[in-house]
Order: structure tokens, then sequence, then C-alpha cells
């Protein structure tokens, strides 16, 4: 079953989201579809592992930034 989840637009709009999204080329919201719900990027413009491989330091910016959102 296929789901649309609706990202915040401040967040995909994001400076250090779309410099991590532009370094893995992929979109900002493929990105957070990753990293927030795991979700595979069978649509990337080139053939994306099951897995990105995203360095500590950007993890920590994504949780810091989606923690921001929930609040």
């Amino acid at each position: 079953m296929n789901r649309k989840t609706e990202l915040p637009e401040d967040l995909c709009a994001d400076e250090a989201v779309c410099f991590i999204a532009d370094r893995h080329h992929i979109t900002p919201q493929q990105l957070l579809r990753y990293f927030l719900f795991g979700e595979i990027l069978a649509n990337a413009a080139a053939p994306v592992r099951a897995a990105i491989p995203l360095e500590p330091n950007e993890i920590e910016i994504l949780k810091g930034l989606s923690e921001k959102v929930n609040d």
C-alpha cells in the first residue's frame, strides 16, 4: 500500500536539508522520506541503494531539524 506523507515545506526548503540531499544526488523530499519514514527511493534519478550512507553529522543535523518541526 502506498501512502502519501506530507512533509513540512519549511523543512524541505531548509538550507542544510537541501545541501545534504544535493550531496547524495536526491531531492530534499526523498531525503526526508528516507530519514523520517525509512521509505525506499524507487523514483530517484539515479539508482539509489536501499540505504543512504548518511554521515554521523548529517544524521545529527536531520534529527535536530526534525525535532524542531515536531515541537
